[in-house]
């Protein structure tokens, strides 16, 4: 499809490899970063399998309207420890009614992690709102580790 692309966001965390790895595998620290400022996610809504085939399903809610929800209902399609995890969601209204693939790799040098995401296929108008939204979610991750690294 000419009207698809990849969206990629890469950022480099002042923690080690396996800090950030439990910031995508642990719900309670899920809850404490996923989403951009002016979201959150109970933590009750977080559904985590470990394993190919596994569920990855959040909600996340909207902080100055909290009936506005959007669910995160994917599978594991990798789950390779402390290296990459990647997931497919959809398809349903909040996906266009598409599968989105989202692949998370995870590389460490001197104590520092390299986390790259890559979704795709993407519509190209949403490629900035997207990137954004992931860039705010990063930046509260970037927080949240800070407190400990």
């Amino acid at each position: 499809m000419d009207s698809m692309t990849e969206l990629v966001v890469a950022r480099q965390f002042s923690a080690p490899k396996t800090a950030v790895w439990a910031a995508f595998v642990e719900p309670e620290i899920i809850a404490q970063w996923w989403g951009p400022h002016g979201w959150n996610v109970p933590e009750d809504s977080v559904v985590l399998e470990p394993k190919i085939g596994g569920r990855h399903e959040l909600h996340m809610v909207q902080d100055a309207n909290p009936e506005s929800v959007v669910p995160l209902k994917a599978v594991f399609t990798t789950f390779d420890e402390y290296e990459c995890l990647a997931s497919a969601d959809g398809p349903h209204e909040m996906t266009l009614d598409l599968v989105i693939e989202t692949r998370i790799e995870f590389k460490e040098f001197a104590g520092q992690t390299m986390l790259t995401l890559t979704q795709s296929p993407l519509p190209h108008d949403v490629i900035e709102t997207s990137t954004k939204a992931w860039n705010s979610a990063f930046a509260k991750l970037e927080t949240l580790l800070a407190e400990f690294f």
